[in-house]
C-alpha cells in the first residue's frame, strides 16, 4: 500500500536556511557564509513538526528585538540611577551628601510654599538622632507674623545642623533673630521650606538672605514683619 507524505512533513535544514536568508538577507557587500553543520541540525530539530514555518522562522527575530529592548531598558535604568546619584549622592570633595530639595525662583513661589512666615528669635534647642541623622528642635519666640497663624507665643522649629549627618542642613544659631518660612508638620513641629531659603537673618532692621539665595522677600511680607529688604 502506497504511503502518502504528510502535509506537515519536517522542514529540512537546507530549506530552513533558505527561508532565513530570504527573511533576513545580508547587507550589500557582506559575505554569504553558510550555516554550520551543528547549526543546521539544531535548526532542523527545532523546526520539525511545527504548524507554521513562517512563525517559527520569524521567532528568533522577535527574540532579538526583545533582547535589544531589554538591554536598552537596562541602559536607561543605569542612566536614571546615575542621575539620581549625581543629584543626591556624594557630590562634594569631602564626600558629603548634596541636598535634594525644592528651590524657589521668586518671592511669590517661596512665600507660597510656607504655611507660616514669622520673625522670631531662636532659642536653645535639644538634639535627637534618628537613623544616624541628628536634628535640633528649638523653640522660637514669635515677634511678628506675615502669613499663617502661630500656635502661640513660641513655635518649635526642627532642623538639621551642619554637623548633623544629613544632606539638608541649616546653620541656625540660638539667640539670633530670623525670618522663618516654615511648613507645619502633623506632630505640631515646623520645618524650613528648604534649608537655603527657609531662614533669613535679621540685621539692622533688614532681612538678609543667606548664601546661595537670590530671592528678596516681597514688600508685603517685609512690611508685616517691620523689616526692609
Amino acid at each position: 500500500m502506497k504511503r502518502t507524505q504528510s502535509k506537515k512533513a519536517p522542514l529540512s535544514a537546507k530549506r530552513a536556511e533558505s527561508l532565513i536568508r530570504q527573511a533576513d538577507p545580508l547587507l550589500p557587500g557582506a559575505e554569504a557564509s553558510g550555516l554550520s553543520l551543528r547549526a543546521s541540525r539544531e535548526l532542523s530539530t527545532l523546526l520539525d513538526g511545527t504548524d507554521s514555518v513562517t512563525a517559527d522562522v520569524a521567532r528568533p527575530r522577535r527574540r532579538r528585538g526583545v533582547l535589544i529592548a531589554a538591554v536598552a531598558c537596562g541602559v536607561a535604568a543605569v542612566a536614571v540611577a546615575v542621575g539620581v546619584y549625581a543629584t543626591t549622592g556624594t557630590g562634594e570633595p569631602g564626600g558629603g551628601l548634596v541636598a535634594d530639595e525644592p528651590v524657589y525662583g521668586s518671592a511669590s513661589e517661596l512665600e507660597g510654599a510656607a504655611d507660616l512666615i514669622v520673625r522670631a528669635e531662636l532659642g536653645k534647642g535639644t538634639e535627637r538622632t534618628v537613623d544616624d541623622v541628628t536634628s535640633v528642635e528649638a523653640p522660637a519666640e514669635v515677634l511678628a507674623a506675615a502669613k499663617g497663624s502661630a500656635p502661640g507665643a513660641h513655635v518649635t522649629v526642627s532642623y538639621t545642623p551642619p554637623d548633623g549627618g544629613g544632606p539638608e542642613v541649616a546653620a541656625l544659631a540660638a539667640g539670633k533673630e530670623y525670618v522663618l518660612l516654615l511648613e507645619r508638620q502633623d506632630d505640631g513641629r515646623f520645618t524650613l521650606v528648604n534649608t537655603a531659603q527657609g531662614a533669613y537673618g535679621v540685621s539692622a532692621g533688614r532681612a538678609v538672605a543667606g548664601e546661595g539665595n537670590a530671592v528678596t522677600l516681597s514688600p508685603g511680607v517685609l512690611k508685616a514683619l517691620r523689616l526692609t529688604g
